[in-house]
């Protein structure tokens, strides 16, 4: 990638700047930020020492092992998929085009999930995906016993690697949604299902280039798998028992009205950082 690195530069400063220089061109919003993570991973120095340590020299040996990273981001590959690990719950997860890479949002879904389980309760995670609720929830409360499940074998496998890179024992199985715990009742339940909608123009091209479509689309209003789940989980809950789904903001008031047809009361919205309805709950009987 001549045009990112000529062959003359030799400090950190001038191969941050050109970078960053060279992934604007590409389009990246946020380029300066992951040309200093992507250069950094390679020398082995966080943002603070990049800036700190500006004039060491870069070997034409790292320049080589940069150029790869940066084509990826301009292909607009996830950063987090390029450097293979991601920060969620206070934790650094394994993360890969397996499954869908956590996002921040999600971590207002563990947060309602945490303020209800019981002392010594049970959770179900349906489309567990990475692995990231399930085995932050776990990893935050060790007294419950956590159940997490999914269609696909590939993610099953990223989330067995997370949680044995977290230390936490989760039972893991493959499903069709809840269809491999019929016959064994929950707690809580927590579910982020692709929520998407099928052809959404508005999706980012590079989450439909990179990230698995399995975990993106649900038919076209985005609903199709939570309205099953949600049919399905009044037989899945013990009494009193909640239900916790995210879902878009354009769809809060829809998943809503799922929850009180299925017989849900308590119904809430929760929102996420960034002021939106991310979360919707509901509480059995």
């Amino acid at each position: 990638m001549a045009e990112a690195m000529p062959g003359g530069m030799k400090n950190v400063k001038d191969v941050v700047a050109l970078s960053s220089a060279y992934l604007a061109a590409k389009g990246i919003d946020t380029a300066r930020l992951d040309a200093e993570k992507l250069i950094g991973s390679v020398l082995g120095l966080d943002r603070l020492a990049l800036y700190l340590h500006h004039d060491r020299p870069v070997t034409p040996a790292e320049l080589d092992a940069i150029r790869p990273l940066l084509r990826r981001r301009a292909d607009l590959e996830p950063v987090a998929y390029i450097l293979g690990e991601v920060g969620f719950h206070r934790l650094v997860l394994k993360t890969d085009a397996r499954a869908l890479m956590p996002r921040s949002e999600t971590e207002t879904l563990v947060e309602v999930v945490l303020a209800n389980l019981p002392k010594g309760g049970t959770l179900l995670d349906v489309g567990t995906g990475s692995g990231a609720i399930a085995i932050a929830v776990n990893h935050e409360r060790p007294d419950v016993t956590v159940t997490a499940v999914d269609c696909s074998t590939a993610a099953l496998s990223l989330a067995r690697e997370n949680a044995d890179r977290i230390g936490v024992a989760i039972e893991f199985l493959e499903s069709d949604l809840a269809a491999a715990v019929v016959g064994r009742t929950f707690d809580v339940i927590a579910a982020n299902l692709p929520y998407i909608p099928e052809g959404d123009p508005r999706t980012e091209a590079g989450v439909v280039r990179h990230e698995p479509h399995l975990a993106l689309y649900a038919g076209p209003d985005g609903l199709e798998l939570i309205r099953r789940l949600v049919a399905d989980a009044p037989a899945l809950l013990n009494p009193g028992g909640m239900i916790v789904l995210e879902n878009s903001d354009e769809q809060a008031a829809a998943v809503r009205e799922l929850l009180e047809a299925a017989g849900f009361g308590e119904v809430a919205f929760h929102r996420d950082l960034a002021g939106v309805d991310r979360v919707v709950a509901g509480r059995l009987g």
